[in-house]
């Protein structure tokens, strides 16, 4: 099943409810359920801001000014004392005690659907084997029944295939409109008139089930259960970016960074999964012009989320991953472009109780070679689940074979 951004109905919506669970994190929304306090001690939730085209390293988070190959952005410094970052990220520039870059990612997909699916998976794609994004991996792991919202949700997503090993509520839920995130949820009739419809179809259930016992009809009655819950929860108040301030929509920036702002009113209410998608960065001609427009979107919305999740006492105990498929080459091409490089490239994770501000591997000059510290996919796997407190050696069966969250991966030691 791929995860795709059409639009999602109230059916489809109430389908999650049968399982849709999730830890609670510290905020307003987790009041409302009269939660405690979540523990500082590892990440609760993850946000995954996915750059799809591959974007470029040179031109973001490893800069090599002065070189052939680093074409015609600046370096400016940030807030940390020796990380150099593009002149186009100043927000981000400003938050970057909070998070750390990792300079030395290496991978061998060079295939956009296959760097994708590896970069969400931490496995190289096998036909028959449907590993578990790591999505649906925090979802399974960090769920709990109670909890009435999707617990993997997806906002503009690319399309990847999924996998259902752990069950449909673990799937991710997609977004495609942000100011209207669940079209048709509402009951159109009042609350005493759709209790009566609910009475009725809870009796005609119960007269169907007479004679027909077994797990299916429970879930039958789970699910219509979960679902009235869903429509009365005062949790869906997550999904209504509208309630911002004026002030913090603006300061968010457009799409994507409307996508970041529901991202944090999620994780808010308690969603242990959120992705946001920012595409377009599959730049083989004209690089730099698309970079800078698309560096615009992203430091007002990975800027702003980072500074909130910060002074909301978020950052703590939620997870903010950047990351794409690859990275592009050190060589300019005759079109202004870079091709795909997976040779060494970067990624950026912080919050959770991953410390901010470190510089993980250095590559050389012209940014062609890891001068230090490879990092193999499978270690920033392992770093990932070991900070959402998952153990990144445990087995999951799939087609018969025993699958490991991340194969042979070990957390890396800087960031621990």
């Amino acid at each position: 099943m791929a995860c795709t951004c059409e639009g999602w109905n109230r059916r489809t919506f109430l389908t999650f409810a049968v399982g849709g669970t999730a830890g609670m994190a510290l905020a307003p929304w987790a009041r409302l359920l009269g939660q405690e306090t979540a523990s500082r001690a590892r990440a609760k939730s993850c946000i995954l801001l996915w750059m799809g085209g591959g974007p470029s390293q040179l031109d973001t988070w490893d800069p090599k000014p002065g070189q052939k190959t680093g074409g015609e952005f600046k370096a400016v410094e940030t807030a940390v004392r020796g990380m150099r970052i593009s002149e186009h990220l100043p927000r981000l520039a400003e938050q970057s005690r909070h998070f750390s870059i990792i300079r030395t990612l290496t991978t061998m997909e060079a295939a956009h659907e296959r760097g994708t699916y590896l970069m969400h998976t931490g496995y190289a794609p096998i036909a028959g084997l449907p590993f578990a994004p790591l999505g649906t991996v925090v979802s399974h792991e960090l769920s709990r029944q109670d909890f009435p919202l999707p617990t993997f949700v997806a906002l503009a997503p690319p399309d990847v295939p999924q996998s259902a090993i752990f069950g449909d509520a673990h799937l991710p839920f997609a977004v495609r409109d942000v100011n209207n995130p669940i079209p048709n949820l509402r009951s159109l009739v009042d609350a005493g008139r759709d209790r009566e419809r609910a009475e009725l179809l809870q009796a005609q259930d119960a007269s169907f089930e007479e004679g027909r016992g077994g797990r299916e009809m429970e879930r039958r009655g789970e699910a219509a259960k979960k679902a009235q819950e869903l429509m009365t929860t005062p949790l869906l108040k997550a999904f209504e970016v509208n309630r911002e301030p004026d002030a913090v929509r603006k300061a968010y920036g457009g799409g994507f960074g409307q996508n970041c702002l529901l991202a944090r009113r999620l994780v808010e209410a308690g969603v242990p999964f959120v992705e946001v998608g920012l595409g377009g960065w599959d730049t083989h001609d004209n690089n730099f012009d698309q970079v800078r427009r698309l560096s615009e979107q992203l430091d007002a919305g990975m800027g702003t989320l980072v500074k909130e999740l910060a002074e909301r006492d978020l950052l703590s105990h939620t997870m903010v991953l950047w990351a794409g498929e690859f990275g592009r080459t050190p060589m300019i091409t005759e079109s202004n472009g870079r091709d795909h490089w997976t040779r060494c490239w970067s990624v950026v994770l912080g919050g959770g109780g991953i410390p901010g501000g470190r510089v993980v591997g250095e590559t050389d000059k012209q940014g062609m070679d890891i001068a230090s510290r490879p990092v193999p996919v499978q270690d920033f796997f392992a770093t990932v689940y070991s900070a959402m407190g998952i153990d990144p050696e445990k087995k999951y069966v799939l087609s018969g074979r025993q699958v490991r969250y991340a194969f042979n991966g070990k957390p890396i030691k800087e960031l621990t």
